[in-house]
């Protein structure tokens, strides 16, 4: 049996068929948390009632418990005797044992000690703490955002997450600097008042020849510090900030460039791919610009010509959404569109959700398109008195904007602009006619109950793969079979192998966190045994036939399975095939081909 707590409290059944949490009643779920939270320890019953209920005991708290603990055995172990349940009544209390039940915060927790007992940017050590990242989707127990007794699993949850996003983000630095920067900022978003993401974040900038975003990083840092602290930066980063100064002062000098891939392998990916022109590095990747030495000419960029023309067109299109999967190259396009438009689009990213420096976005755009320093000021002014842009800083920020050509305002990552940036953008559209405001996020769903979902879309463009006319200029044949056209993966598939199957794995774990377990079940199996039919799924899974399809569709929906002659379903990429196929044992693959000759018999 499998619990998970990262997230949504969810289960499965030791064949990975989704046990019913959710018809749990709530104090069960709480119990079931609670016990989970605290697993392979005795709780007893005094302790469970005064963390589930507080103050507020019921009359009977004894027989409460023991009543919702009845319903969790039968309702995740039906028909099983108590004596086998992973719930033990033990010393008057309850334990939940990993022993009888795998969690997936547990595996966290072994994942963290055993990466701390490898030496420091050892290979293997640096595998673990990615390990730890793909688990860690979410903090634990996100229906109990207010309980006391899960902030001690959060916090170790947040500890493990951080260590694990620092420690990748140094160890790529220096080889890819686009990914230690993505790394760089979730660490940010996580615990802002820790300075070393923000050193990785200012080297990474200046390693990539963006000495002005290495300064910004610096001066976010400093404000945070002085906001909420009361203190400076210390030492260390300041000294980074004179050297940046310095490097960005002195005469450019040239210097061979060495390849790094522009996407994140992890989970946030650029758009197809960078290809340099020759003499290349390998597809997917551009060349690095030292410290102070302005960037040589623009990789050349695979595919999107339609959305790019859209959105850059004579006559703007008021509000374009883009939306698609991580590895779908969202990102990418919208620094695309500022190098094939210098001057005339700003892309900034959107404040993440913890709200940090809520117009940084506007800030970073408004610099790329030239705003005088006085409207610079302004904006920075409105972000250090966290609060929304007066009518005459709109109005400043309109003459930026409001010109006689097309001018595109790119927010990457929207899904959490707050009302006041809504509103401001509600106010430019109209105020500048050739304003066209891009909106990047992953999926439509992500806007429900959001502020951002009251500016709407004249355009929403969903990025599907890249196609084989797409990929041509690669100039390799097996490209879309081994990429399945996904943007990130083709940016990848030079990489080491290792490099190329954590990106493969990553994307197919996000691109299924948000289906039943079944999907990655789907996945796993076609991986193994190769093109299936759903009838053959069906009996594999022990699903319903309707359950399977469903799962199917999400999948397709996902671009990562395609359908085949006969109802046939098989793999889009070969990286992520090989990638999970890597996850089955020899023995459990012998034996789930001998299930599935059993089935063709």
């Amino acid at each position: 049996m499998q619990v998970q707590v990262l997230g949504r409290l969810t289960a499965a059944d030791d064949a990975g068929k989704p046990l019913p949490v959710e018809d749990l009643p709530r104090r069960a779920r709480q119990v079931l948390g609670v016990l989970a939270a605290r697993y392979d320890r005795v709780q007893s019953k005094d302790a469970l009632a005064d963390a589930v209920w507080g103050e507020d005991l019921p009359g009977n708290h004894v027989a409460a418990l023991e009543h919702y603990v009845s319903v969790i055995r039968r309702t995740l172990h039906p028909g099983r005797p108590t004596s086998e349940s992973f719930i033990v009544t033990r010393s008057g209390g309850y334990l939940f044992t990993t022993s009888r039940a795998s969690l997936d915060l547990a595996e966290l927790r072994a994942l963290a000690r055993l990466a701390d007992s490898h030496a420091p940017r050892s290979p293997e050590r640096l595998r673990l703490r990615q390990r730890v990242l793909d688990l860690a989707v979410d903090l634990p127990f996100g229906e109990e955002e207010y309980a006391d007794w899960a902030d001690a699993p959060r916090a170790e949850v947040r500890g493990a997450v951080l260590a694990a996003l620092l420690e990748l983000a140094e160890a790529a630095r220096d080889t890819d600097p686009e990914r230690a920067l993505r790394l760089a900022r979730e660490a940010i978003e996580l615990d802002a008042y820790v300075e070393q993401p923000y050193r990785i974040a200012m080297r990474a900038a200046a390693v990539l020849g963006r000495a002005d975003d290495a300064l910004r990083w610096y001066d976010r840092c400093r404000r945070v510090l002085d906001e909420e602290l009361g203190i400076q930066p210390s030492p260390e980063t300041s000294q980074l900030r004179r050297e940046i100064l310095a490097a960005r002062q002195a005469p450019a000098t040239a210097a061979p460039a060495d390849p790094v891939a522009p996407t994140d392998a992890g989970r946030r990916t650029a758009l197809g791919s960078a290809v340099q022109a020759a003499p290349a590095p390998p597809v997917g990747t551009r060349a690095r610009t030292p410290v102070g030495v302005p960037d040589g000419p623009s990789p050349r960029f695979l595919g999107r010509d339609q959305e790019i023309d859209l959105i850059l067109a004579a006559q703007p299109v008021p509000v374009v959404h883009v939306v698609g999967p991580i590895g779908a190259g969202k990102t990418e396009l919208v620094a695309e569109l500022a190098r094939r438009a210098p001057g005339r689009v700003g892309v900034g990213r959107g404040p993440g959700s913890a709200g940090a420096l809520r117009l940084a976005w506007l800030r970073s755009a408004l610099g790329q398109l030239g705003a005088p320093e006085a409207v610079l000021v302004a904006v920075d002014e409105a972000m250090a008195d966290r609060r929304a842009l007066s009518l005459e800083e709109l109005g400043q920020v309109a003459t930026v904007l409001d010109r006689r050509v097309p001018v595109v305002l790119a927010v990457d990552d929207a899904e959490d602009l707050d009302a006041d940036s809504v509103t401001e953008l509600a106010w430019l559209g109209q105020r500048c006619p050739m304003l066209c405001v891009t909106l990047t996020y992953r999926y439509p769903s992500q806007l429900t109950g959001r502020p951002v979902a009251a500016l709407g879309a004249a355009v929403v463009l969903r990025l599907a793969p890249l196609a084989e006319e797409e990929l041509e200029p690669a100039a390799e044949a097996d490209l879309v079979e081994r990429t399945g056209g996904i943007p990130a993966l083709v940016a990848a598939v030079h990489r080491p192998p290792s490099v190329a199957a954590s990106v493969a794995m990553h994307i197919a774990r996000v691109r299924t966190r948000w289906m039943p377990e079944a999907g990655w079940e789907i996945l796993r199996l076609c991986a193994t045994l190769g093109s299936l039919r759903v009838g053959e799924l069906a009996a594999l899974t022990g699903l319903p036939l309707a359950e399977v399809l469903a799962r199917v569709d999400q999948l397709v929906h996902a671009h990562l399975v395609a359908e085949g002659p006969g109802g046939h379903v098989r793999h889009r990429s070969g990286l992520i095939r090989d990638a999970v196929a890597e996850q089955v044992s020899t023995a459990h693959g012998m034996h789930l081909r001998e299930r599935l000759a059993a089935i063709g018999a």
